[in-house]
């Protein structure tokens, strides 16, 4: 007669791209519940149910899978970001569209934000040039937008983090009732137009 106890559950079987999901997943969510700076391989794979050599077989490092992570979150709020295509005399509308789609961003989110351009001295330093990387390429999706016919250069990358920065702490200013959201928004663009000559 077979053997019908509730015995341990065997690990489901999961197909190599489903796996590789669910770790990034997992990944996801210690990032955006923790931060970066708790996000380890270890981790992952205990949250996941499996082994750490099973993540290293999807994920090369924490490097590589922090970037993947981060970038899948880009793509999907990058989605919820996309505005239809406006002639050049609108770019003042587009700009307050995008900065109140920003500023209503979920907790989630925000806090994928706040791990890419926050103070990255609190992060591991092996980790600088990837999260340097990833936020080249936020900032260049946003150069897009604000000017679409320049070329990016050093000084523009600068200055689209210095809006990113306000962002950030126009968040914190609206969570404790200092800012309301139209008060954000005027002031959010302000600061744009202070570092951009462009046709408002």
């Amino acid at each position: 007669m077979p053997d019908t106890h509730n015995g341990p559950h065997k690990r489901q079987y999961l197909s190599a791209e489903s796996r590789r999901e669910s770790i990034l997943r997992v990944a996801d969510d210690v990032l955006s519940k923790e931060g970066v700076a708790h996000l380890s391989i270890v981790e992952v794979a205990n949250r996941a149910g499996i082994s750490r050599q099973l993540v290293y077989q999807h994920f090369a490092d924490l490097n590589t899978l922090l970037v993947e992570v981060i970038r899948m979150r880009l793509v999907e709020l990058q989605s919820t970001l996309e505005s239809d295509g406006v002639r050049r005399g609108e770019i003042r509308e587009l700009v307050e569209q995008q900065l109140r789609r920003l500023l209503k961003l979920s907790a989630r989110d925000r806090q994928l934000m706040r791990n890419v351009f926050g103070d990255i001295s609190a992060l591991p330093r092996d980790l600088w040039p990837t999260i340097a990387e990833i936020r080249q390429d936020v900032v260049a999706r946003w150069a897009r937008i604000i000017d679409p016919e320049a070329k990016p250069t050093s000084l523009a990358f600068a200055k689209l983090g210095l809006i990113i920065a306000a962002i950030l702490g126009a968040w914190d200013l609206m969570i404790d009732g200092s800012l309301t959201e139209d008060e954000a928004v005027s002031l959010l663009l302000k600061v744009t137009e202070s570092l951009f000559l462009l046709p408002w």
